[in-house]
C-alpha cells in the first residue's frame, strides 16, 4: 500500500467511525417512528445528495411505541418484576390469575377476562407477528388465535433462560412484540413465573403504562446511472430494537453503505446502482420493507443483483458473504473480488435479513455480515440489546467490505 493509498485507507476508516458516531451514539434511539429515526433517515439522505446521487425518501405510515413501564401486585403488596411488552397498549387491570403451560391447556380452558400467565413449553420462543408479510409459523398462529379466543384482560408471559435465543441476546426476552395483537401483555423471567404460580386463583393488579403512537417513517432510496435496463440494489436497514444503540445491527451496515455512496459517485458502468437505507427490519411490521416491495411490484425482473449488508464489522472473525442463486459469470466475480478479499470467507446461507425478500422475488443475493456473529447466532448476546455498542466494531472491516464491494461491482459493468 502506497502512502496516498494509507493516507486514503485511513480518512475512511474516520468517516465510516463518524457515521457509527452519528448513528449509534449522538441518536440514542433509531427505532421506526421516532423522532431519532427520522434524524438518522434525513443524516443519510443529506450525505447521499451531496455525493451526486439522485436520491429520495419514501415515507410511509407507521405505528411507534412508548414504554413507561409496568407493575404487577398481589392483595398483599408482594410485587413482580415484569416489562410492558412492545407495542402492546396499556391496562389497568385486576383480575384473578390462571396459568397455561401448553398448547393444549389454553385451546381447552374456557374464555375468562383474567390475568393469564404462559410459561413453560407454550412460553418457550418469541411468536412471529400474527400479519407478518414474508413468512407465517402454523404453529405460532395457532397460539395467536388461541389468546385471542381466550380473551383475557391481560397476558404475563415467563421464558426461562435457555443462553440466548436466535436474533434476541436479552434475558428476559418478549414473547409478544406485535402492534397488531390487541390484548395488553407483559413479560418477565423464568424465576419469576415460578414465584407467580404460587399465586394462580388469586387476584393480582397489572398496570401497564405502554403506548401507541400514530407515526410516519421513510426508505432512503438513491440512484446513479439511472438510465440502465437493469439495477444493482444495494441494501442496509437503518432501524434498530427501541432505545438500543444497534452499532452492528445496523449503523455498520449504514456506514459501509455510505462509504460505497462516495466509492460509487462516479460510476458509470452497465448497471443502475440503488442504495436504499431500509427502515424496518426491527419492527414487527417491517413497514419500509413492505412499501419497498409495494413501489417495485411489477419491476423486481429489472433487479439484477440484491447485496444486503447487517450486521459487518464484529470485532472478532471474518467478514461473511454468503451468495444465493448468483449466476455462473457473477459467482466468479464474487469469488474473485470478494471471497477471495483478505479477511473474508464464505458464509453460511441465512435468511433472517433483508436480501431475504429478493430471493422470495426470484432475484440473486449477497448477504454479508460478521462471519462471528453468523456462527454463534442461537447464543451471542450482543445484537438487540444495550451491548452492541461502537467499542464491539473494527471499523477497517467495513472499509475492507465497502472496496470490496466497488470492486466486485465494477467487475460486473
Amino acid at each position: 500500500m502506497t502512502a496516498s493509498e494509507r493516507q486514503a485507507y485511513a480518512s475512511q476508516c474516520a468517516q465510516v467511525m463518524t457515521h457509527l458516531k452519528r448513528l449509534s451514539v449522538d441518536i440514542h434511539d433509531r427505532s421506526v417512528g421516532c423522532a431519532g429515526n427520522r434524524l438518522a433517515t434525513d443524516y443519510v439522505a443529506t450525505i447521499l445528495r451531496a455525493q451526486g446521487w439522485s436520491t429520495a425518501t419514501q415515507s410511509f405510515d407507521v405505528l411507534d411505541w412508548h414504554d413507561g413501564g409496568a407493575a404487577l401486585t398481589a392483595a398483599d403488596g408482594t410485587e413482580f418484576h415484569v416489562f410492558a411488552s412492545p407495542y402492546a397498549p396499556g391496562c389497568n387491570t385486576h383480575a384473578v390469575l390462571t396459568a397455561v403451560a401448553s398448547l393444549e391447556e389454553l385451546e381447552a380452558a374456557a374464555p375468562a377476562h383474567e390475568l393469564l400467565l404462559l410459561h413453560g413449553e407454550i412460553a418457550g420462543q418469541p411468536l412471529m407477528p400474527k400479519n407478518f408479510p414474508f413468512y407465517s409459523d402454523d404453529a405460532h398462529q395457532r397460539i395467536v388465535a388461541s389468546l385471542e379466543a381466550y380473551n383475557a384482560a391481560a397476558i404475563i408471559t415467563a421464558t426461562a433462560h435457555k443462553g440466548g435465543a436466535a436474533g434476541a441476546g436479552s434475558y428476559p426476552t418478549p414473547m409478544i412484540e406485535d402492534g397488531d395483537f390487541d390484548i395488553p401483555s407483559v413479560f418477565t423471567t423464568g424465576e419469576e413465573g415460578e414465584r407467580l404460580l404460587q399465586r394462580a386463583g388469586q387476584p393480582l393488579t397489572l398496570v401497564s403504562q405502554g403506548r401507541r403512537v400514530a407515526s410516519r417513517a421513510a426508505n432512503v432510496i438513491a440512484r446513479i446511472n439511472q438510465r440502465a435496463s437493469r439495477r444493482i440494489v444495494v441494501t442496509a436497514h437503518i432501524d434498530a430494537k427501541k432505545s438500543i444503540p444497534g452499532a452492528l445491527d445496523n449503523a455498520t451496515g449504514i456506514a459501509t453503505l455510505l462509504l460505497l455512496g462516495e466509492l460509487l459517485a462516479g460510476y458509470k458502468g452497465r448497471f443502475c446502482i440503488e442504495l436504499v437505507a431500509l427502515n424496518g427490519e426491527d419492527h414487527y411490521a417491517v413497514p419500509g420493507q413492505v412499501a419497498y416491495m409495494a413501489a417495485n411490484r411489477g419491476l423486481f425482473d429489472a433487479i439484477a443483483l440484491n447485496i444486503n449488508v447487517d450486521g459487518v464489522g464484529y470485532l472478532e472473525g471474518d467478514t461473511a458473504f454468503s451468495l444465493f442463486g448468483l449466476p455462473d459469470d457473477m459467482a466468479a466475480s464474487a469469488s474473485q473480488e470478494l471471497l477471495a478479499s483478505e479477511g473474508a470467507c464464505a458464509g453460511s446461507p441465512w435468511f433472517q435479513g433483508d436480501h431475504s425478500m429478493f430471493l422470495q422475488a426470484g432475484r440473486p443475493a449477497i448477504a454479508i455480515t460478521s462471519d462471528w456473529l453468523l456462527q454463534n447466532v442461537a447464543t451471542q448476546t450482543v445484537t438487540h440489546t444495550s451491548r452492541d455498542t461502537i467499542d464491539l466494531v473494527a471499523p477497517q472491516k467495513l472499509v475492507s467490505c465497502a472496496l470490496s464491494v466497488r470492486r466486485f461491482i465494477d467487475a460486473l459493468s
